[in-house]
Formats: structure tokens, sequence, C-alpha cells
């Protein structure tokens, strides 16, 4: 009885499954085809052999609940860009799979609040949210290909795309793919996810972002929900920081998610040594696995605090007002300053509440 083959290695090392779909893009192939080229991200389709209408780095309906169309948001360059022009190269029917499969859930989930969240975890797990932070965390840095470093032509014409490390990303757009190559992902390749409740005030917007390119980290707060993930560390961030975590026992104010999106960046940053990443392929039986290898202990030997603390002031320095401004942007700087903490080690649950007149 001969069995059928259900992959195949293309010369470039890029996999193929039975029906001709790309299951995996070779590094080169990513490189070239998705990260710097125009090819639809999810199934590698070239511009003129399907119909086109791309994809919303922030999907639409986030953009719509909270009025950012026309709002900017600061790209590496330090220039603003308007969220509505935020988009990437995504075929007509990976965007329906996409708008089906996960922007919708992911809708109807946060529409509920933190009920919603609670019902998608009992039935998925936390994967459909990893993946979908995953997909914009990932979508968020392929619209660099289109982007100047140097908005003044005279200087140059690199993109901002040209800084990244897509190496380190090729891994993420496999995750992000899991919807349509319905690869099986082992529980060690899920990095760090936190779902924390956040304070809701008139003097606070409703929706933050905050994304830390070189520590795969990413924040998200929509209304009384924040996610923080961080894409690449098999879940080290959160074990080495869960005892700290414990102290923080109530809503937390945008500042203080800032910091705890910052010291999972700067764990994950310095830990002595990373996990690994990999796919498997049983040509019998069909199978296609993302596993993950990684150390018995996760152990941070040589922590440097300037680290911290320079990833503290990148991504908390825009919220940071008042006259005492430049003296808490100088703490920040040494990476010994805390939002989440009083002098106690009490957690500050009135951080950043208005005082009575």
């Amino acid at each position: 009885m001969i069995v059928p083959i259900r992959f195949e290695m293309m010369p470039d090392g890029s996999v193929v499954d039975h029906k001709g779909r790309i299951t995996l893009f070779s590094l080169h192939r990513f490189i070239s085809e998705i990260a710097t080229g125009d090819h639809c991200f999810i199934c590698g389709a070239k511009p003129g052999t399907a119909p086109f209408n791309d994809e919303h780095v922030l999907p639409d309906w986030i953009l719509k609940r909270y009025k950012l169309h026309d709002k900017t948001i600061t790209i590496p360059n330090n220039t603003g860009l308007r969220y509505g022009q935020m988009k990437i190269p995504c075929c007509v029917e990976c965007n329906s799979t996409m708008g089906s499969n996960i922007e919708k859930p992911m809708s109807e989930m946060f529409s509920q609040g933190t009920e919603g969240l609670s019902s998608e975890f009992k039935k998925y797990g936390p994967w459909r949210l990893f993946m979908w932070m995953s997909l914009i965390f990932l979508k968020t840095h392929l619209k660099d290909k289109n982007l100047s470093f140097c908005r003044d032509k005279r200087k140059g014409d690199a993109k901002i795309a040209e800084f990244h490390s897509w190496e380190d990303l090729h891994h993420l757009h496999c995750i992000a793919r899991a919807f349509y190559t319905g690869c099986n992902i082992a529980a060690e390749v899920a990095g760090s996810l936190l779902v924390l409740p956040a304070k809701v005030r008139p003097h606070f917007e409703s929706f933050d972002y905050g994304d830390l390119s070189l520590a795969q980290t990413m924040l998200l707060r929509l209304d009384d929900v924040a996610i923080i993930a961080v894409f690449n560390d098999s879940q080290a961030a959160l074990q080495i920081y869960s005892e700290e975590l414990k102290r923080l026992d109530g809503p937390l104010s945008p500042l203080q998610l800032r910091e705890i999106a910052a010291r999972l960046a700067s764990i994950n940053i310095q830990l002595s040594e990373r996990p690994r990443f990999f796919s498997e392929f049983d040509r019998i039986s069909g199978e296609y696995k993302i596993v993950a290898y990684r150390p018995e202990v996760w152990q941070l030997e040589n922590w440097q605090h300037q680290i911290h603390g320079a990833i503290m002031h990148h991504i908390c320095q825009d919220l940071v007002v008042g006259v005492e401004r430049d003296v808490i942007l100088s703490g920040l700087k040494t990476g010994r300053y805390t939002f989440l903490l009083d002098k106690r080690g009490s957690f500050l649950r009135d951080h950043m509440e208005l005082l009575p007149d």
C-alpha cells in the first residue's frame, strides 16, 4: 500500500501542502515576498494572481469603535501616521477568512468585556487571543516596508523595514498564520500573555497601544481590559515576574500597564538562555507542528537596570505630565523607578487619579 505524501519541500526550503498552499515560508522567501515584497502576507499570493483589498494593521472594528481612523500613531522615525493609513498587502480571500475566523470572534469577545474574555478562555484557552495579538504585532512591522525612515528625501530613501531583524519575526509569521495552515502549536510555544484589569476614567483615553519591537512585546488596552503579550519568550518573562504580579490587586492606570509591559520586555531581552522554535512535519499523517525547546530553569544572570530604564523611558515618557515630569523621567532612566508600588511595597491604587481641588 502506497501512502500519499502530504507535504513537499521546495528548492528554496519552503514547504507546500497537497493542495499547493504554502504551509511554511522559508526565511529567504518570507523576507523577499512578505517582509519586503508585496505578496499577501497570509497565503503568499502575488498581486495580479488574486484580487487584493489589503488589511488594516489595527482591525477596522477597533478603529471604528475608538474613532481612530484620523488619529495618528508615532512610527519608528518619530513622525506621525494616521491609523487609517496603516495597511499591508492581503488578498480578498485571506482577509475574509481572517475576518470570520479571528476578527469577528475577537470583536464580539471584547464587546462583552471581562465576561467575554472569561468565556473565550474557558472555550478556547489563550491560543486565539495570542494568535490575534501576534497578527497585530506582525502587521505593525510589515507596514514599515512602505515607510521612509527619513521623510526628507534628500537624506536618503531607506525604509524603516530595513532596520528590522526579519529573522526574529519569521517565527511570529508562522504563529500568526496558524488559522490558515491549521498547524498544531505546542503549549511551550506560547509566549507570556497577561490579561489585566484597566482603570476607566474620564481623563484617560479608552484605547492604548504600545509596541516594543526589539523585545517582541506588545500592549493593547481596550476600555477596562488590557492585554500584554511577549511573543518569543516561551512564557519565561511571566514566570520570572509572577511573584511581583501577585501584589497588583486592583485595576491599573495607563502608566502602570506600560510599566508592566516594560518589565516583561526587559526580562525577555535579558534572558540568559533563550528558547528555540522549530517547525516539524509528519509527511504521512499530514501534521504540521511548531515546537519549542527551552531550558529547565529561566535565569537572569546579569540584570542591567539601564536596559530596563531605557525601555521604561521610551514607553512611558509621553504619558508623564506635571511639574515633576523632568524628575520622573530622570528616575525612569535609572531603571529603579516604579509607578506600581509605594516605598512599603504596597500597590498604588490611586495612581493617576485626579486630586480634589
